[in-house]
């Protein structure tokens, strides 16, 4: 074809998989081999119409009028790569993508968004592999067979994109999962436009990241220097090295260095542990991790850099990639300066955002010196070109270069102390922000005291209170958005956010500052954030509480600042106001040690707290692991919620103390009361997720508490006929009628109800209650003599809730795994999880600590250590003495009897297991029960015969 096709074409990109280690095997021959393929390949493409736009070393670009054509192209290149007799077994691999589009052709070239994603499709394959994305495959007739591989995420481009293979005929069909961003677990965000240039920095970078003893690599450089995108590409480009994942945690709103860590813990889902920092937890977590950390703007909380040292001395596999203006000065840290962007970079940059920005724009002989003069001006900053790019709506390369150059003069003799780039940077934003008119600059100075962004409605309150800008609020908002000094986002619940970028926001509030009203702004933020969570917290109590806590999610970081503001202040009551309506939001998202802190200094500063203040601060304790003096506090948090009158507060209130009562102190009876009085507040308010917890624990209690299994059931038939269609009471309902049941024998039943109840509670993204259904799996499976059934299911549960961070619930999890492992014989890999049952065990948590004792005793005793095997089944049963938890109890008496069994002490064991058994009648617990009977039987006959 002489000309290149025009309008819809399909794009054809090809390379050699393992090009590389094929030229450093062959030396001097891997010229002519290179050389046969390139024939081999555009024979077939040239015989069906094909346009070779490029063909530079080992790949081949182009272009074809027909997607059938093209595709015929492809499939036929890859028979005669493979029909070809290779020397030396050298045969070529190809990789081979086809992506169809409309790109637009300069000079024989094609340029736009559609060549870079043909160019991702290709490198997503393996050699002798042909791919389609969407666009293609949906214009290729019958004669074509296709797989759907599904959809992808593919370096550079937004969204998943859904990809094909073709199936050549006589060729292998099967290869390896597709090297894209999903096959490694990965939160990298999606770039909304393609990575222009810097090919030098991603290999160096690339070759530092792969280096043993290189562990943390800093990006350093001024603001605006591109060291961020720089970094999520090289992290794009690594995933495969790291089997953990790669992560991305944003550092942007964070001011106070502590939050870096509860920060960092949060990005890979991580939760407090009772009893155990922050930092012990993360540090557990990452131990044995492959996995890259990208640490973005560190220059703001350098005093953390130690914690990080700290980190990578204690995990081998982990590694950093930290983006800071600054170097952290940390021994092995590899520093790397972010250069500005080469001249062609900085021109193809321009031209790719002025050309979103304005789709008949193009880089053309008569603009081409402006556009470079332009990029020199700005010093090669992408931020700098991203903010100058869009301005070709208005004015043309030459008139926005002599423009440029007024300000450029104008904003000489900044602050000296300023990097040289960093002063250049700010006469960008201000040239920007002085574009602008009068009302659209006040609008963007008062937007700077947001952090992380608003949504309109916080713009109006905040920027125009009394009406008095002159002009409405939401034009500004998308004048600014498309001035490129705001973008805009969505919120969990689909509604516009509008945020800035960090250094822009700072200059914004530069801006406010100078004119005297920074403070007041900052004032009327924190005031007005603290009724935003006061309204979302009340909405939450009667609404669906899942989509408000979200919404929550979306404005942390403006509610910390307001949280920071009033600490600044010593401004008690806006402290206590926030502290009061978040800590709901806190014990539920995990941010404990945080909330906790935070209700600490406000009834400090504010002195009195009120009843809700206290209640969650008991609440938070309870969660943390502090466990002093925390029935009386629970005790005292109800009696201020009697006082206030308030049914939500006192469903909470007595939810709480039955927690504490039958939870941790392992007392049924009154934590039963207790939930029964939450329950009849929550019914009488409509408080749904109070209620569903009320009743959670309510048939929780029918498991370990004294009642009878057979009314256990009958509760639960009762509780799920009244549940009004509640899918997540019918969940407790499914999943705690398993275990009765089972101790009914019914077993088959009981794993069917499991598995109803597991599904749903995963379906309701109850992740964590769903993991913890392992518990209830091992109690039927145990129940039916066969335990070790259970330690799949207990593994994957134990690595689920050790992500997550859940302290109380891994540590039963972990209990239970060691006896099924006992059960099979595996003593050594059971004592490990034995001691991680203890490790986790909160010390006033009944349950917990009579499970790992008992699960270490059986351990003890199989190695023959009966002494101290002995003592620790004694003290179990003696810590179920304090209790009313019949099963638990009984099982200490059993597991004791079969230590002294083994010690060849059978009447004492006899002892034991009669009075296990008399427990087990009590509970109607008949497998457990007739278990116990028959081993007393054998003990008996062994006694007598002896």
């Amino acid at each position: 074809m002489a000309e290149p096709p025009s309008g819809t074409v399909t794009l054809l990109f090809s390379d050699i998989e393992g090009s590389t280690r094929l030229l450093q095997r062959t030396g001097d021959a891997y010229a002519d081999l290179l050389a046969e393929h390139h024939r081999l390949l555009r024979e077939a493409c040239e015989q069906h119409h094909g346009f070779v736009v490029d063909g530079e070393g080992d790949a081949l670009f182009v272009a074809f009028a027909s997607a059938a054509e093209a595709a015929f192209a492809a499939a036929e290149a890859q028979q005669a790569l493979a029909r070809h007799p290779w020397p030396d077994e050298n045969e070529i691999l190809v990789r081979i993508g086809l992506h169809t589009g409309e790109p637009r052709s300069i000079d024989g070239r094609y340029i736009g968004l559609d060549v870079h994603q043909a160019a991702r499709v290709m490198a997503a394959g393996h050699g002798g592999q042909v791919l389609l994305s969407e666009s293609t495959r949906t214009l290729l007739d019958k004669r074509f067979e296709v797989r759907d591989l599904g959809e992808h995420r593919l370096k550079d481009l937004s969204g998943s994109q859904h990809l094909y293979q073709l199936h050549v005929e006589g060729l292998p069909a099967e290869f390896p999962p597709l090297k894209t961003l999903d096959n490694r677990p990965t939160n990298l965000p999606v770039q909304p436009n393609a990575f222009i240039g810097r090919v030098d920095d991603l290999e160096e970078l690339q070759a530092l990241l792969s280096r043993d003893d290189v562990r943390l690599v800093t990006l350093t450089g001024t603001g605006g220097a591109g060291k961020t995108r720089l970094a999520l590409q090289v992290a794009a480009l690594v995933v495969e090295q790291f089997a953990n994942g790669v992560f991305f945690v944003s550092l942007a709103s964070i001011r106070d260095w502590e939050l870096v860590v509860p920060t960092m813990a949060q990005t890979l889902g991580l939760r407090e542990h009772s009893g155990e920092s922050v930092v012990e937890t993360l540090t557990e977590y990452l131990r044995d991790k492959q996995m890259l950390l990208v640490l973005d703007n560190f220059e703001q909380v350098v005093a953390a850099a130690p914690v990080l040292a700290g980190l990578l001395g204690s995990a081998p596999g982990l590694n950093a990639l930290a983006t800071s203006r600054t170097p952290l000065h940390l021994s092995g840290e590899r520093t790397y300066a972010v250069r500005p962007l080469a001249l062609g970079e900085s021109v193809r940059l321009f031209g790719e955002r002025a050309h979103a920005a304005v789709a008949e724009f193009a880089v053309t002989d008569e603009n081409q010196e402006a556009v470079a003069e332009i990029c020199m001006r700005l010093e090669g900053l992408p931020l700098a070109i991203e903010l100058a790019a869009p301005r070709v709506r208005a004015l043309p390369p030459p008139a926005l270069r002599r423009r440029l150059d007024e300000r450029l003069k104008l904003l000489t003799g900044g602050a000296q102390d300023l990097d040289e780039r960093q002063r250049t940077l700010r006469g960008t934003i201000e040239w920007s922000y002085e574009l602008l008119l009068n009302e659209e600059k006040t609008l963007f100075q008062r937007l700077g005291v947001l952090v992380g962004g608003c949504r309109p409605e916080a713009a109006e309150a905040l920027c125009d209170p009394n009406g008095e800008l002159g002009i409405n609020v939401l034009d500004g908002l998308e004048s600014l958005v498309e001035k490129s000094l705001l973008r805009q986002k969505a919120d969990s619940d689909g509604e516009p956010r509008f945020w800035m970028l960090e250094t822009i926001r700072e200059y914004a509030c530069e801006l406010l500052d100078t004119a005297g009203e920074l403070q007041e702004a900052r004032r009327a933020h924190a005031g007005y954030f603290a009724g935003v969570a006061e309204r979302l917290d009340f909405e939450s109590r009667t609404g669906d509480h899942s989509s408000l806590l979200a919404r929550i999610d979306d404005e942390n970081a403006n509610l910390r600042a307001a949280i920071d503001h009033a600490r600044e202040t010593r401004d008690g009551e806006l402290l206590l106001r926030l502290a009061t309506a978040l800590w709901g939001f806190w014990a539920t998202r995990g941010f404990v040690g945080e909330g906790r802190k935070a209700l600490e200094d406000a009834l400090e500063l504010g002195g009195r707290g009120t009843a809700r203040a206290l209640l969650g601060l008991c609440t938070l304790r309870t969660l943390s692991g502090s466990s002093h003096d925390l029935l009386a506090d629970a005790q005292d948090a109800l009696s201020a919620c009697e006082e206030l009158g308030d049914d939500f507060s006192l469903a909470q209130a007595w939810n709480l103390l039955g927690r504490v009562q039958g939870g941790v102190l392992g007392a049924m009876a009154p934590a039963e009361r207790a939930w029964r009085q939450a329950l009849s507040y929550a019914e009488r308010g409509g408080y749904a997720a109070e209620k569903a917890e009320s009743i959670g624990w309510l048939l929780l209690s029918t498991i370990f508490g004294p009642l009878p299994a057979v009314e256990g059931i009958a509760r639960s038939k009762e509780f799920q006929e009244l549940s009004g269609d509640d899918p997540t009471i019918e969940a407790w309902c499914c999943v705690e009628r398993s275990v009765l049941e089972a101790m009914r024998g019914e077993f088959d039943l009981a794993r069917e109800l499991l598995a109803d109840g597991t599904r749903s509670l995963a379906d309701l993204g109850l992740n964590v209650w769903a993991a913890n259904a392992a518990q209830e799996a091992f109690l039927i499976e145990s129940l039916a003599g066969t335990p070790q059934a259970a330690v799949t299911v207990l593994r994957s549960s134990y690595a689920t809730l050790d992500r997550m961070g859940e302290r109380a619930f891994s540590s039963t999890i972990a209990g239970f795994l060691a006896q099924g492992l006992c059960a099979e014989g595996r003593y050594e890999e059971a004592a490990r999880f034995s001691r991680a049952s203890e490790e986790a065990a909160a010390p006033d948590d009944i349950f917990s600590q009579m499970l790992w004792r008992t699960s270490r005793a059986r351990i003890r005793a199989q190695q023959g250590d009966l002494e101290r095997a002995e003592a620790l089944a004694r003290e179990a049963v003696q810590l179920g003495e304090r209790t009313d938890l019949l099963n638990t109890q009984a099982d200490a008496l059993s597991d004791l009897a079969e230590v002294l069994a083994l010690a060849g002490r059978r009447e004492e064991a006899l002892v034991a297991l009669e009075e296990a058994a008399r427990l087990y009648e009590r509970k109607g617990n008949l497998p457990a029960l007739e278990r116990a009977r028959s081993v007393a039987e054998e003990l008996a006959v062994a006694s007598s015969s002896s």
